[in-house]
């Protein structure tokens, strides 16, 4: 809160009743002032961490959606899953809060990825995207998952299927070096 005579930022507390000391113990005590902290801020306190969609995409996706993910992907599948995410993904929403997000800031993103990237490549990072959403929904970092009604964008880049003729593949071929290999 601003203090309006001094302008400057001021702490403001609130006294919250939680019952008589000799009913309750300390796990009661803070199971009801979390209650009551719920039904002010609609945030949580949850194995350390605040339960809300004030947090970071880029702390949610590396802290609470990688971890559970990991475990059902091969080592090499993951490395090359997490390194997608990370290019695709974090590199451009890290700071970004969950709350912040919405529709239109998803599609766009899927929009100019469908500009650059292969279409395979898109169609994972709207997945992702989807599951990353949903996780955080389920999770109860959000209310509602923006990623739920998202679309593959309709214009995708094509695949180069360029095959070389017979007579490039000799002209190629005639090119290499041989290397020779000691064992």
């Amino acid at each position: 809160m601003i203090d309006p005579t001094t302008n400057e930022q001021r702490r403001m507390t609130a006294t919250v009743i939680l019952g008589f000391q000799a009913h309750m113990n300390k796990a009661e005590a803070r199971e009801i002032l979390d209650f009551h902290l719920f039904k002010q801020t609609g945030a949580r306190y949850e194995e350390g961490v605040w339960i809300d969609s004030s947090v970071t995409f880029g702390w949610f996706v590396r802290n609470r959606f990688l971890p559970l993910k990991e475990g059902m992907w091969r080592v090499e599948t993951a490395k090359v899953k997490k390194l997608l995410i990370e290019r695709d993904l974090i590199d451009s929403f890290d700071a970004i809060s969950l709350k912040s997000f919405d529709k239109f800031r998803l599609q766009i993103h899927l929009h100019n990825l469908a500009k650059e990237r292969s279409r395979d490549r898109v169609l994972q990072i709207h997945a992702y995207l989807r599951d990353i959403f949903a996780e955080a929904e389920e999770q109860g970092f959000l209310a509602k998952d923006p990623a739920r009604r998202l679309r593959v964008p309709t214009q995708l880049r094509g695949v180069d299927k360029t095959t070389l003729t017979w007579e490039q593949l000799r002209e190629v071929l005639s090119r290499l070096v041989p290397v020779i290999v000691c064992y």
